[in-house]
């Protein structure tokens, strides 16, 4: 009896340990209820004023965030990349914040954009939407203007 379990025991473990790299794959590649990856986002700003742009974004699973956006989309000759956090919220529900540093055009820093979004996953089409707020900071922390608008966006698609 002792052999039996002995060679179940090791067969299990064979299993699990050749199964593990394609479920770790599984995992990471398009959960369909989970940001997870890479996206392209379409944005439509309304306040301050109306102008739409596209953004490349990265949800990874450590809950970390980052993006880069189409030119100067919100005010100033640079953007740079933004770097933030998101997680889960409910049911096909996320909560985005990031920080985007904006400079002159003399490279000198302007400010900070500090946004928040509301994000919804639709599991039948893959596809988000959602909307955002937030404003633009001088140096000293102060508020030069507000910005808010909505989004949606789909997974970039890989081999």
């Amino acid at each position: 009896m002792n052999s039996r379990f002995s060679s179940g025991f090791l067969a299990a473990v064979i299993l699990s340990v050749s199964l593990t790299p394609h479920r770790a794959k599984a995992d990471f590649h398009e959960d369909a209820n989970d940001l997870t990856g890479a996206w392209t986002f379409h944005a439509s700003r309304t306040v301050p004023s109306p102008a739409d742009f596209v953004t490349l974004n990265n949800f990874s699973k450590d809950g970390t965030y980052m993006s880069s956006q189409q030119g100067d989309a919100i005010c100033c000759p640079t953007a740079g990349p933004a770097y933030g956090v998101w997680t889960r919220t409910g049911s096909n529900q996320f909560a985005l914040t990031f920080n985007l540093l904006l400079a002159n055009a003399d490279q000198s820093l302007f400010g900070t954009l500090k946004v928040h979004s509301a994000i919804t996953l639709d599991q039948k089409s893959g596809k988000v939407s959602g909307q955002f707020d937030g404003r633009i900071e001088d140096p000293n922390e102060n508020t030069i203007t507000l910005v808010a608008g909505t989004f949606t966006g789909q997974r970039i698609s890989g081999p």
